[in-house]
C-alpha cells in the first residue's frame, strides 16, 4: 500500500526555513520587518493595523489586542476588510516562529498595493516572550489529547482499522503530500466544517509537526468527537517512510 503523495515545492522549503531569513525576503518582497519591542513603542495614537493570520478559532483563542482576524489562506479574498488608504500601516503576525504564514499574507498586501506593510518578527511566540499584553475572545480550553505515533497508525492502516484521518494543513500543503485515505479539512476552516465529520467514528488528526492538532483536537472534543493526534505529524511520519525506504535498499 502506498501511504504517502509526495512532491518537493517551494513553499515545503520556505517552511524550513528559520525565522531570520524573513529580513532577507522582506528586502525582497516590498515590505519590512519590526520587532515586539519596536512594534510597542509605537505611540498609541499611531498604532498601526495589527492583523493575526492564524486560523479563526487560533486567532479567538489568542491574538495581540485589538487584532484583525484574517488566515493567510484567506487574506486575498478578504482583502476588503483592510482600511482603503493603502498607506496605513498594516502589521501582520501568526503562530509559527518560520513565519510563512504572516509573510505570505504581507505578500498579498502588497500585491493589492499596500505600501507599508510589516511582519512582526518572531510572531506572536515573540510577542509572549518579551511580556506582553495578548488577548483571548474566546479560548478553548485544552484537553489531555491521546497521541499515536506514526508505525501505529501504518499498522493501523494495515488493518484497515475503522477511523476518519483528518489532515487539517493549508490544501496547498496537503496537494504536495499526504498520507494516503487522508481528508482535508484546513485548520482555518474546520469552525465551519466539523459538521462534515462523524461524530461516532474516530477521529485521527494530522499537521505539520503535531503542534496545531492540540487546539483542533480540544476544540473537536468539546463538540462531543472521539478525537487522537498523529504524534509529531506529517514531519514524523515522512521520516518513518523515508526510513522504511533507505532500509529496503
Amino acid at each position: 500500500m502506498r501511504y504517502l503523495k509526495k512532491s518537493v515545492n517551494l513553499v515545503v522549503l520556505f517552511v524550513m526555513l528559520p525565522a531570520l531569513f524573513a529580513s532577507t525576503l522582506a528586502a525582497e518582497r516590498g515590505w519590512k520587518t519590526i520587532s515586539p519591542h519596536d512594534l510597542r513603542q509605537i505611540p498609541a495614537g499611531k498604532i498601526p493595523v495589527l492583523i493575526n493570520t492564524m486560523s479563526h478559532l487560533e486567532c479567538l483563542d489568542h491574538s495581540i489586542p485589538g487584532s484583525l482576524c484574517i488566515p493567510a489562506e484567506e487574506f486575498e479574498k478578504n482583502i476588503s476588510q483592510l482600511p482603503p488608504e493603502k498607506s496605513t500601516m498594516l502589521v501582520l503576525y501568526c503562530e509559527s516562529e518560520t513565519l510563512w504564514r504572516s509573510c505570505e499574507a504581507a505578500d498579498v498586501a502588497v500585491k493589492n498595493g499596500y505600501t507599508q506593510v510589516t511582519v512582526l518578527e518572531g510572531g506572536l511566540p515573540a510577542w509572549k516572550k518579551s511580556g506582553y499584553e495578548t488577548v483571548s475572545v474566546e479560548r478553548i480550553p485544552r484537553m489531555a489529547v491521546p497521541s499515536i505515533k506514526p508505525p501505529i497508525l501504518k499498522q493501523w492502516l494495515t488493518e484497515k482499522r475503522d477511523f476518519l484521518l483528518v489532515d487539517i494543513r493549508p490544501e496547498k500543503l496537503f496537494r504536495q503530500g499526504h498520507i494516503e485515505g487522508a481528508v482535508n479539512i484546513p485548520l482555518y476552516q474546520l469552525h465551519l466544517r466539523y459538521g462534515e465529520l462523524p461524530l461516532k467514528r474516530l477521529v485521527i488528526l494530522v499537521d505539520n509537526r503535531g503542534f496545531r492538532t492540540s487546539l483542533a483536537a480540544s476544540y473537536l472534543i468539546r463538540k462531543g468527537f472521539e478525537v487522537r493526534r498523529l504524534f509529531g505529524g506529517m514531519a514524523k511520519w515522512e521520516t518513518m517512510i523515508a526510513r522504511e525506504k533507505a532500509a529496503k535498499k
